[in-house]
């Protein structure tokens, strides 16, 4: 392979001074034959090869070609065109109607094939689906818009990422976060909110290890590949798009108390207080909306500006953006500047390329996802509504409970975080002149990524009290990241004997991430100041020693791959993947792993029995794959070493073992079988897929347990299996396509089973127990474990529990828990559906998921008597009083009991996740004006949500809602398209 790489170097070196004047660049524009519309998407191949490109949303394209070839123009609905090159730089095409619908480019990161072509399970989804949402970040735009994908966004918190699973939770203690690859570099998943959607082109997501076994021990949870746009050849066009919007969070599923039915279940519980009559009648008085209190209209400004264009030899794409938003919780916002610049210039066989994007955010943050009775999201609910946040002085009250003033803590503390991040490329290819079809690439680039935050604590409030001292506290964190990738590839494509094309390619990788973080807090506030100025220096005397820490880590990865793509016929396709990984974060005796795929597909409809039937049956394809892939996120980067830290002895300094070694720790493997079939009929109008597949994901991360006398409990190993496997249907179809009216309709439905296959914890003792969740062989991971609730004994008010024998108790022991559903969702999709009729556009999509339950502690909380000096549920109202009492909700001195079915709800929602109204602006009107597109829309964001989930949202990504949750906003946005 070394000297694969040398060869690599010579040629670059050597060659690139001949048939400089044998590569051009070809463009033009691509429109329809029925009415002179603009074709986006529309795939543009160089005959033979795998060279290709794709046009534009106004249909054009440009497309670097050697010597005279012939051009293939290909899009779904539309006859395939052949131009050959000749002596013309400037290629204008007009498609006819016909709807061969598996004919467009996909792109998997390294290489690029017609969509007949592949044998994996590969997604695309199109940029503009995804654009114009008005979501700080554009991986919750993705919901529901292909099978086999979970994207749970389960926090309305500005800038907050999604959770996107592909076909299921593959590890228990790895990361379950599939690789993102933007431009060929990989990405953090959680930076999403520094960059700027409508700078891509498009995504396409890698499902089955066919297509992302080429990613090695990465690509085991599926591979998003995204594709930033790029410059097209011709005078320079400008575009300008403008979104404001206002947001609102969703109602809650959750019915308090109001201020009379309070006073009167404390009065019945003993008057608690020792409120009098006076008291009484001033308080009735009171009926504080808590959520009116944290809660605020939020507001949205995205502005974007992009120019792209260029001559025959080198095109760009420049943009910039501005994105403000301010959240639904007071003290919440995120600003976001954005910058991007690709520029591509060729010169004879040599094309030079640069990638590169910035951006930086100032975010605004509230505390999430914990119990604290400070948090403003959980004091909407537990503050008692005859309280107020402020006195008839304008000064913060002190609330009679105890609990702190919240909006004190919300208003008075800041958590303030910035970004910076910058992704970026650069690539030289060089298209070998002696040998057509033989291309050598080589690509560098890196994700840098620095943020600094900085919380503040101020002295007065409850938070600042606890601070060490009492008086108040200013921390910063700094945390820099940088991850470089480099890839050289030699790719030869050819096509001999009339009926046979051959890809085969070759490519080396290195991948190295480097991190660094501190931080550090100090005491003693002092002054005005809301910064270091503020601090008191620590000593022994004053107690204010400040908390200082850090951390630091690497890791590398080394590949050797091939792929190699064979059709025959353009009818039979095979593609074959290999890759050797090796990683600075496994054993010394597991460093190197290989994976591997195979994939067949079968253009049916192409055979000569099926003539009969192409005008029912544009496109049948059949194709079936196997292969692995492997996980290495979610260990550190020192796992399998020996680790040593700073121990103390006898009042001297000294050193302690930390971590034991292992080096028999190596990846998480996953193997899977695919097929499926893809259909087209009725002249293409009605598009299906259906897919099944079964993945196996052994050598799982987990604890083994240890001998006491090692001094250590546990190690890091590589033990157990999980099983998914499940179902992906899809369907696409035209209603109506005509000049003047469009409808069209969309739907995509998921199946996934999730199951337990081998697990060894100690001997004698296979489950994993933690908390109110087990992983059993057997069973679907996150199974919920917990005692039956059977409703209240009329005769005493007691709670009734089932044990494990079938019996009835009231009381139980542990052993008395089964298992009662999983966290898992087994079942999700989206639906939707488009109208055009002369411009004017209606859409609507739906998402929805079911099958899974989630434990509702924001209900065991406002329903534990125990907390009664809170606010509480109504269901409290329906306590049982007296024998012969029939209600499920038991007596207040009952003891309460919270592991139990009794807090366990459905997760099941529908949501219409968006739903658009647009006009655009006839072509003789826009010629007029001198402008090329004008598009207005109205659009609203998570509108209305059916579920019987009582909370803010079902739509979370564990089992259980643990805490203060920051609800999904429902947002009317108003926006401006304007092309120059």
């Amino acid at each position: 392979m070394k000297r694969l790489l040398l060869l690599l170097l010579i040629l670059l070196n050597v060659l690139s001074y001949s048939a400089m004047a044998q590569n051009r660049t070809i463009s033009g524009r691509v429109v329809s034959t029925e009415d002179g519309t603009a074709l986006p998407g529309v795939s543009v191949v160089v005959k033979g090869t795998t060279i290709g490109a794709s046009t534009d949303v106004e249909g054009r394209y440009s497309i670097s070609v050697t010597g005279s070839p012939t051009l293939v123009f290909t899009f779904i609905g539309f006859t395939p065109r052949e131009e050959a090159v000749g002596n013309r730089s400037t290629i204008d095409v007009r498609l006819a109607t016909d709807a061969k619908a598996i004919e467009e480019i996909v792109v998997t990161g390294y290489t690029t094939q017609n969509r007949r072509e592949v044998t994996g399970s590969v997604a695309t989804v199109k940029a503009e689906e995804v654009a114009l949402v008005p979501l700080a970040s554009f991986d919750q735009a993705l919901q529901g818009k292909s099978p086999g994908i979970l994207v749970q966004a389960n926090s309305g918190q500005p800038g907050a990422a999604a959770n996107i699973l592909i076909r299921g939770r593959g590890s228990i203690l790895g990361s379950n976060d599939p690789l993102f690859v933007l431009d060929g570099i990989e990405i953090s998943a959680g930076d999403f909110s520094t960059l700027n959607p409508a700078d891509f082109e498009s995504f396409s997501i890698l499902k089955d290890a066919s297509a992302t076994s080429i990613y090695g021990s990465r690509g085991a949870n599926g591979v998003v590949v995204i594709t930033s746009k790029k410059g097209l050849a011709g005078k320079a066009r400008f575009e300008y798009n403008v979104q404001y919007g206002f947001s609102k969070a969703p109602e809650s599923g959750l019915e308090l108390m109001n201020s009379n039915q309070k006073l009167d279940y404390e009065i019945s519980r003993g008057n608690p207080y020792d409120w009098t009559d006076e008291d009484l009648a001033r308080l009735r008085q009171i009926n504080t909306d808590w959520g009116d209190v944290f809660f605020q209209t939020g507001r949205t400004a995205n502005h974007t500006l992009s120019a792209s264009g260029g001559s025959d030899k080198t095109t760009y794409f420049i943009s910039g953006s501005v994105f403000d938003q301010t959240g639904t919780v007071r003290n919440t916002g995120l600003q976001r500047y954005t910058g991007r610049a690709n520029v591509e210039s060729v010169a004879g066989p040599l094309t030079f390329g640069l990638n590169s994007t910035f951006g930086y955010s100032e975010l605004m943050n509230t505390n999430e996802s914990d119990t604290g009775i400070g948090t403003p999201l959980n004091a909407i609910n537990w503050t008692n509504p005859y309280e107020t946040p402020y006195d008839e002085n304008g000064e913060y009250t002190v609330i009679t409970s105890g609990q702190p003033n919240a909006l004190q803590e919300l208003l008075e503390n800041s958590n303030k975080r910035q970004q910076l991040k910058g992704v970026g490329n650069v690539y030289l290819a060089y298209a070998v002149p002696f040998l057509q079809g033989l291309t050598l690439r080589t690509s560098w680039g890196g994700d840098f990524r620095a943020e600094e935050s900085a919380i503040f604590t101020n002295p007065t409030t409850y938070t600042g009290s606890f601070a060490t001292g009492g008086s108040g506290s200013y921390g910063r964190g700094y945390e820099r990241g940088f991850r470089y990738t480099g890839t050289t590839s030699a790719t030869y494509s050819t096509q001999f004997a009339t009926d046979h094309s051959l890809t085969v390619g070759l490519f080396n990788e290195v991948v190295r991430n480097i991190g660094r973080t501190f931080e550090f807090t100090g005491y003693g506030l002092g002054g005005p100041f809301q910064n270091e100025a503020g601090i008191t220096p620590g000593n022994a005397s004053n107690g204010f020693i400040p908390s200082v820490g850090g951390n630091g880590g690497e890791n590398a990865l080394l590949s050797y791959f091939t792929t190699v793509a064979y059709g025959f016929k353009d009818r039979y396709f095979v593609n074959v993947g290999l890759r050797r990984d090796g990683s600075s974060r496994f054993g010394e005796n597991r460093k190197y792993a290989n994976f591997g795929s195979v994939g067949l597909s079968w253009m049916v409809s192409d055979e000569p029995f099926m003539e009969g039937l192409s005008n029912v049956i544009s496109d049948l394809k059949f194709k079936i794959s196997y292969g692995t892939a492997g996980n290495q996120a979610g260990i550190t980067d020192f796992q399998s070493r020996e680790l040593y830290g700073r121990g103390i002895y006898s009042g001297g300094f000294g050193l302690t073992q930390q971590q034991l070694a292992n080096p028999e720790l190596q990846w998480e493997k996953k193997a899977t079988f695919n097929t499926g079939i893809e259909l087209s009929t009725l002249g293409g109008r009605l598009r299906s897929t259906a897919e099944f597949y079964n993945s196996i994901t052994s050598e799982l991360f987990l604890n083994r347990q240890l001998s006491r006398t090692t001094g250590f409990t546990s190690l890091t190993s590589n033990i157990g299996k999980l099983q998914n496997r499940g179902v992906e249907l899809s369907l696409q179809g035209d209603v109506i396509s005509s000049k003047n009216v469009n409808w069209s309709v969309n739907v995509s439905l998921t199946y996934n089973q999730n199951t337990v296959k081998e697990l060894v914890e100690k001997e004698g003792e296979d489950d994993i127990v933690t908390g109110i969740l087990i992983n059993r062989e057997g069973e679907s991971m996150n199974s919920l474990f917990l005692v039956p609730f059977v409703g209240v004994n009329p005769a005493n008010g007691n709670a009734q529990y089932r044990k494990l024998n079938g019996e009835l108790t009231e009381t139980y022991s542990a052993a008395d828990r089964v298992i009662v559903g999983s966290a898992e969702v087994p079942f999700f999709g989206g639906f939707g559906s488009s109208l055009n009729i002369k411009g004017v556009e209606l859409s609507a999509f739906f998402s929805f998921q079911r099958g899974n339950e989630v434990f509702n502690n924001d209900l065991v909380n406002v329903t534990n008597p125990a907390y009664f000096y809170d606010n509480m549920s109504v269901e409290l109202l329906k306590e049982w009083k007296k024998a012969g009492d029939i209600t499920d909700v038991p007596r207040a001195g009952n003891r309460f009991q919270s592991s139990t079915t009794r807090f366990v709800e459905d997760g099941n929602f529908l949501r219409l996740r968006n739903l658009n109204l647009s006009y655009t602006l006839p072509g003789s009107l826009t010629n007029t004006l001198r402008l090329r597109s004008v598009r207005a829309f109205v659009q609203g964001q998570n509108l209305v949500t059916w579920t019987d989930f009582r909370g803010w949202d079902p739509e979370i990504t564990g089992a259980s809602l643990v805490g203060a949750q920051y609800p999904a906003l429902r947002t009317i946005t108003f926006g401006l398209n304007i092309g120059l």
